[in-house]
Protein backbone atom coordinates (compact mmCIF):
# COMPACT_ATOMS: atom_id res chain seq x y z
CA UNK A 1 0.00 0.00 0.00
CA UNK A 2 2.99 2.11 0.42
CA UNK A 3 4.02 1.86 -3.42
CA UNK A 4 5.10 5.43 -5.15
CA UNK A 5 2.78 3.87 -8.02
CA UNK A 6 0.10 1.39 -6.60
CA UNK A 7 -0.12 2.97 -3.19
CA UNK A 8 -2.57 5.28 -2.07
CA UNK A 9 -0.72 9.02 -2.64
CA UNK A 10 -0.04 10.66 -1.36
CA UNK A 11 0.58 8.70 1.28
CA UNK A 12 3.37 6.87 0.10
CA UNK A 13 7.07 6.22 -0.25
CA UNK A 14 9.00 7.84 -3.30
CA UNK A 15 9.89 3.76 -4.23
CA UNK A 16 8.74 1.17 -5.96
CA UNK A 17 8.42 -1.89 -3.86
CA UNK A 18 6.66 -4.64 -6.17
CA UNK A 19 7.75 -8.03 -7.27
CA UNK A 20 9.09 -6.62 -10.74
CA UNK A 21 10.68 -3.48 -9.12
CA UNK A 22 12.42 -6.30 -6.92
CA UNK A 23 13.50 -8.29 -10.10
CA UNK A 24 14.82 -5.34 -11.85
CA UNK A 25 17.16 -4.81 -9.17
CA UNK A 26 18.31 -8.21 -8.96
CA UNK A 27 19.06 -8.07 -13.01
CA UNK A 28 20.83 -4.54 -12.20
CA UNK A 29 23.15 -6.51 -9.72
CA UNK A 30 23.91 -9.81 -12.02
CA UNK A 31 21.64 -11.72 -9.86
CA UNK A 32 20.12 -13.80 -12.68
CA UNK A 33 18.87 -16.75 -10.02
CA UNK A 34 14.82 -16.60 -9.51
CA UNK A 35 13.91 -15.38 -7.04
CA UNK A 36 10.86 -16.17 -4.56
CA UNK A 37 8.02 -13.78 -3.43
CA UNK A 38 6.16 -13.90 -0.27
CA UNK A 39 3.62 -11.25 0.92
CA UNK A 40 3.79 -10.79 4.44
CA UNK A 41 0.29 -9.80 6.56
CA UNK A 42 -0.60 -9.51 9.80
CA UNK A 43 -3.91 -10.72 11.36
CA UNK A 44 -4.88 -6.98 12.02
CA UNK A 45 -4.28 -4.37 9.32
CA UNK A 46 -1.79 -1.12 10.86
CA UNK A 47 -0.82 2.33 9.66
CA UNK A 48 0.96 4.71 10.37
CA UNK A 49 -0.25 8.78 9.37
CA UNK A 50 -3.01 10.06 7.42
CA UNK A 51 -3.70 7.86 4.43
CA UNK A 52 -6.91 6.32 4.35
CA UNK A 53 -7.68 3.48 6.51
CA UNK A 54 -11.91 2.06 6.03
CA UNK A 55 -11.28 -0.52 8.88
CA UNK A 56 -9.46 1.57 11.44
CA UNK A 57 -10.94 0.69 14.87
CA UNK A 58 -10.32 2.98 17.74
CA UNK A 59 -10.93 0.18 20.38
CA UNK A 60 -7.98 -1.92 18.64
CA UNK A 61 -5.77 0.91 19.30
CA UNK A 62 -6.11 0.90 22.90
CA UNK A 63 -5.96 -3.17 22.91
CA UNK A 64 -3.31 -4.10 20.60
CA UNK A 65 -0.54 -2.26 22.05
CA UNK A 66 2.60 -2.63 20.34
CA UNK A 67 5.63 -0.21 22.19
CA UNK A 68 8.28 -0.13 19.06
CA UNK A 69 5.25 1.32 17.15
CA UNK A 70 3.96 4.64 18.67
CA UNK A 71 2.86 8.41 17.52
CA UNK A 72 6.12 10.25 17.58
CA UNK A 73 7.83 11.12 15.19
CA UNK A 74 7.92 12.05 11.48
CA UNK A 75 5.81 8.98 10.93
CA UNK A 76 2.44 9.74 12.53
CA UNK A 77 -0.33 8.41 14.63
CA UNK A 78 -0.41 4.47 14.68
CA UNK A 79 -3.50 2.93 14.38
CA UNK A 80 -5.10 -0.41 13.76
CA UNK A 81 -7.78 -1.96 12.09
CA UNK A 82 -9.79 -4.98 11.22
CA UNK A 83 -8.61 -7.25 7.80
CA UNK A 84 -9.80 -6.04 4.75
CA UNK A 85 -10.74 -8.20 1.59
CA UNK A 86 -10.79 -5.48 -0.66
CA UNK A 87 -7.52 -4.31 0.65
CA UNK A 88 -6.47 -7.65 0.63
CA UNK A 89 -7.53 -8.41 -3.05
CA UNK A 90 -5.53 -4.66 -4.32
CA UNK A 91 -2.53 -5.68 -2.53
CA UNK A 92 -2.10 -9.18 -4.41
CA UNK A 93 -2.99 -7.71 -7.77
CA UNK A 94 -0.34 -4.35 -7.40
CA UNK A 95 2.60 -6.66 -5.69
CA UNK A 96 2.77 -8.81 -8.65
CA UNK A 97 3.27 -12.75 -8.44
CA UNK A 98 3.71 -14.53 -5.37
CA UNK A 99 5.00 -17.63 -3.82
CA UNK A 100 2.69 -17.57 -0.89
CA UNK A 101 1.74 -15.61 2.34
CA UNK A 102 3.46 -14.87 5.57
CA UNK A 103 0.67 -14.18 8.20
CA UNK A 104 2.12 -13.27 11.47
CA UNK A 105 0.34 -11.68 15.04
CA UNK A 106 -1.91 -14.66 14.96
CA UNK A 107 -1.45 -14.53 19.17
CA UNK A 108 -4.40 -11.95 18.88
CA UNK A 109 -7.01 -14.52 19.13
CA UNK A 110 -4.77 -16.14 21.92
CA UNK A 111 -5.61 -13.49 24.07
CA UNK A 112 -9.37 -13.46 23.54
CA UNK A 113 -9.78 -10.71 20.92
CA UNK A 114 -12.09 -11.15 17.97
CA UNK A 115 -12.06 -9.01 14.36
CA UNK A 116 -13.96 -8.26 12.34
CA UNK A 117 -13.78 -9.42 8.66
CA UNK A 118 -14.41 -6.35 5.79
CA UNK A 119 -16.20 -8.05 3.13
CA UNK A 120 -16.74 -5.05 0.76
CA UNK A 121 -17.34 -1.28 0.84
CA UNK A 122 -20.36 1.05 1.16
CA UNK A 123 -19.65 4.28 -1.08
CA UNK A 124 -21.69 6.56 -0.34
CA UNK A 125 -23.12 8.58 -3.70
CA UNK A 126 -25.57 11.35 -2.84
CA UNK A 127 -28.01 11.90 -3.92
CA UNK A 128 -28.34 8.30 -5.43
CA UNK A 129 -28.24 5.12 -3.20
CA UNK A 130 -25.35 4.17 -1.64
CA UNK A 131 -22.81 1.65 -4.19
CA UNK A 132 -21.17 -1.67 -2.89
CA UNK A 133 -17.52 -2.56 -4.08
CA UNK A 134 -15.74 -5.25 -3.70
CA UNK A 135 -13.04 -4.56 -6.03
CA UNK A 136 -10.19 -1.76 -6.52
CA UNK A 137 -9.75 -0.70 -10.23
CA UNK A 138 -5.49 -1.32 -10.72
CA UNK A 139 -4.10 1.24 -12.89
CA UNK A 140 -2.07 -0.87 -15.99
CA UNK A 141 0.28 2.73 -15.86
CA UNK A 142 2.29 4.84 -13.79
CA UNK A 143 -0.93 7.23 -12.87
CA UNK A 144 -0.94 9.22 -9.67
CA UNK A 145 -3.89 11.04 -10.25
CA UNK A 146 -5.86 7.50 -10.55
CA UNK A 147 -4.30 6.75 -7.08
CA UNK A 148 -5.24 10.11 -5.76
CA UNK A 149 -8.87 9.00 -7.15
CA UNK A 150 -8.56 5.71 -5.19
CA UNK A 151 -7.45 7.74 -2.18
CA UNK A 152 -10.86 9.76 -1.88
CA UNK A 153 -12.61 7.05 -2.86
CA UNK A 154 -11.29 5.02 0.83
CA UNK A 155 -11.44 8.31 2.59
CA UNK A 156 -15.16 7.68 2.08
CA UNK A 157 -15.45 4.13 2.28
CA UNK A 158 -17.63 2.46 5.13
CA UNK A 159 -16.75 -0.98 5.58
CA UNK A 160 -19.59 -4.03 5.86
CA UNK A 161 -18.60 -6.46 7.99
CA UNK A 162 -19.55 -10.50 7.39
CA UNK A 163 -21.49 -11.90 10.22
CA UNK A 164 -19.20 -14.11 11.85
CA UNK A 165 -16.50 -12.34 14.03
CA UNK A 166 -13.13 -14.20 14.05
CA UNK A 167 -12.14 -15.70 16.90
CA UNK A 168 -9.11 -17.80 16.06
CA UNK A 169 -6.46 -18.46 13.71
CA UNK A 170 -8.11 -20.87 11.56
CA UNK A 171 -11.02 -18.99 11.30
CA UNK A 172 -9.11 -16.09 9.75
CA UNK A 173 -6.51 -18.60 7.46
CA UNK A 174 -10.28 -19.77 6.28
CA UNK A 175 -11.21 -16.04 5.47
CA UNK A 176 -7.71 -14.96 3.43
CA UNK A 177 -8.46 -18.76 1.58
CA UNK A 178 -11.68 -16.60 0.33
CA UNK A 179 -9.48 -14.12 -1.54
CA UNK A 180 -6.37 -16.23 -2.62
CA UNK A 181 -5.26 -19.47 -2.96
CA UNK A 182 -1.67 -18.49 -2.14
CA UNK A 183 -0.38 -21.05 0.22
CA UNK A 184 -0.27 -20.35 3.75
CA UNK A 185 3.54 -20.39 3.86
CA UNK A 186 4.62 -19.61 7.64
CA UNK A 187 2.45 -18.74 10.95
CA UNK A 188 3.46 -16.57 13.57
CA UNK A 189 1.78 -16.58 16.93
CA UNK A 190 4.59 -14.35 18.77
CA UNK A 191 7.35 -12.50 19.12
CA UNK A 192 10.49 -15.18 18.95
CA UNK A 193 11.21 -17.93 15.97
CA UNK A 194 10.20 -20.77 18.28
CA UNK A 195 6.45 -19.24 17.92
CA UNK A 196 6.54 -19.92 14.27
CA UNK A 197 4.86 -22.69 12.77
CA UNK A 198 5.52 -23.78 8.86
Amino acid sequence: MLDEWRGFHPHTTWSSITTAAVNQVAAGLGIGAPIEHYGAIRSYLTRHGAGPFPTHDASLDNALPEPHNHAEGWQGRFRRGHPDAVLLRYALEAAGKLSGLLVSHLDVFQRGMALKWCERYSIPSPPHPSTDLERLPLCDGEDLAHQLTLTHLLANAQPQYARDSIDSAPKLLDYLASVTSLPIIARSFGNTSADITL
